[in-house]
């Protein structure tokens, strides 16, 4: 019962941390696909969204003097 104890206090090895690591990286990608399958015009919103940002972005810059 005592090994049992000391083994659960060393951190998980390196390959199974790699394991976890593939598949976060593998539900965030599965995730990033189907929003930009299911929604073809969100690709458009975010750059009009961006174009708007970085106007308003711009128009700030110019009232520097304020």
């Amino acid at each position: 019962m005592r090994t049992n104890a000391v083994r659960s206090a060393f951190p998980p090895s390196a390959r199974h941390q790699r394991g976890a690591a593939l598949i976060e990286y593998s539900i965030v990608t599965m995730l990033a696909v189907i929003v930009l399958v299911a929604q073809p015009n969100i690709i458009l919103e975010l750059i009009d969204s961006l174009r708007k940002a970085y106007a308003s972005f711009t128009y700030a810059l110019s009232l520097g003097w304020l």
